[in-house]
């Protein structure tokens, strides 16, 4: 099993009286924002003093959920504090990004500012987002598969041309190449029918989140289902399970930390995407619909088709649910092993940065953690 911390990097500062998106900017205080920063990016390298396998960050705008607008300025700035792990963004948003070429660039940078450590993740977005950077919806799944294959061009090819729906270029040649040839590994967060065949097709790991344990096993079994159809066999390291996870001396001690933050970084979630105060953004059904079709979650098994409230969830139901791990190093090494059988992942992603957690709570958690609870996944 391989163990990579996932940061979302939200501002833990966000009174329960601000309004709700778009939040003003006012609320955001860049001395405590540069000091979030810095514990956040001590807290990643700090992992490979730990023994993981790398750190995972993504892409988010608009929003205190995840102030990443730019990951890979952070994928950037950890290439010089580390030397062996992995740095994974998962990902850039390639809907939003009106020049995938730029995404290719930067990307081949980052392989050789890292010695050849990246991981270059691709995602769609969250749909709220595409209300504010005035992209059409319905445009990004041509959108995504086209940026896609222009940037694995752009990677592969010395001189090459594109010419797409929504993009054309002629006689390009970028500098520089990524060091991992032909090009660095890919993932991709995928969950619809459509995303998961695309993935199948091109044979490309998936993560997934926010999701129960039963749904996750379903949209994994999905993709061996393709896979198997398409005439081979999808292995254990093509998936990568995401939870939030908390390890303290005792249950009880877990839950008394964890859950306040967790409860933040619902707020946070749901202020941004959820309750917007711009009716198209706040509409997630109609965005949905316009992200997705009627068969993109009709491979769910009965009772696990419809999306989960988690911020609705009492603590023990959020632990049924597998959407947290937390509790005592027993507890949670007990938890993880489970779910990692269930859903038939090889990659766990963790997000040990909960909310608004304390900085020394996540130091604590990442220590316990690798004293504790990694020597027993070595399956």
């Amino acid at each position: 099993m391989k163990i990579y911390n996932f940061d979302l990097l939200a501002y833990p500062h966000v009174p329960r009286e601000a309004p709700r998106t778009p939040v003003p900017s006012s609320y955001f205080d860049p001395a405590a924002g540069a000091e979030n920063y810095k514990e956040h990016l001590d807290e990643m390298a700090y992992c490979e003093e730990l023994g993981f396998e790398g750190v995972v960050f993504n892409e988010h705008h608009y929003s205190a959920y995840g102030t990443m607008p730019s990951p890979n300025l952070i994928a950037a700035a950890l290439s010089q504090r580390t030397s062996r792990m992995r740095i994974g963004v998962l990902g850039n948003i390639l809907p939003l990004r009106f020049h995938p070429v730029r995404v290719a660039e930067e990307y081949a940078m980052l392989d050789c500012l890292t010695g050849g450590r990246l991981i270059a993740g691709f995602v769609r977005g969250i749909p709220a987002e595409y209300v504010w950077y005035n992209v059409n919806p319905e445009e990004s799944r041509e959108r995504f598969e086209e940026a896609f294959q222009l940037i694995m061009t752009a990677w592969t090819q010395p001189v090459w041309s594109h010419e797409g729906k929504f993009f054309r270029l002629k006689d390009c040649a970028i500098w520089p190449r990524p060091l991992q040839q032909p090009h660095p590994p890919i993932w991709v967060a995928a969950r619809s029918a459509e995303s998961v065949e695309w993935c199948v097709k091109q044979r490309i790991p998936i993560a997934q989140v926010y999701q129960t344990t039963g749904q996750i096993e379903d949209t994994f079994g999905y993709y061996r289902k393709v896979a198997r159809e398409s005439g081979w066999e999808a292995s254990p390291e093509a998936f990568i399970l995401t939870r939030h996870i908390y390890v303290d001396e005792t249950d009880k001690k877990a839950e008394q930390v964890a859950e306040p933050a967790l409860r933040y970084f619902f707020t946070v979630y749901n202020r941004g995407f959820n309750e917007a105060v711009n009716q198209k953004a706040a509409d997630q059904q109609r965005l949905m619909a316009a992200l997705t079709s009627e068969r993109s979650f009709n491979y769910f098994r009965e009772g696990n088709r419809e999306r989960v409230d988690f911020s609705r969830l009492s603590w023990d139901e959020l632990l049924a649910t597998g959407y947290v791990i937390a509790g005592s190093p027993d507890s949670v090494a007990r938890q993880l092993l489970a779910q990692m059988r269930q859903v038939g992942a090889d990659h766990f992603m963790g997000m040990f940065h909960i909310g608004n957690l304390s900085h020394d709570k996540v130091i604590s958690s990442l220590n316990l953690f690798r004293k504790e609870i990694m020597r027993r996944l070595e399956l």
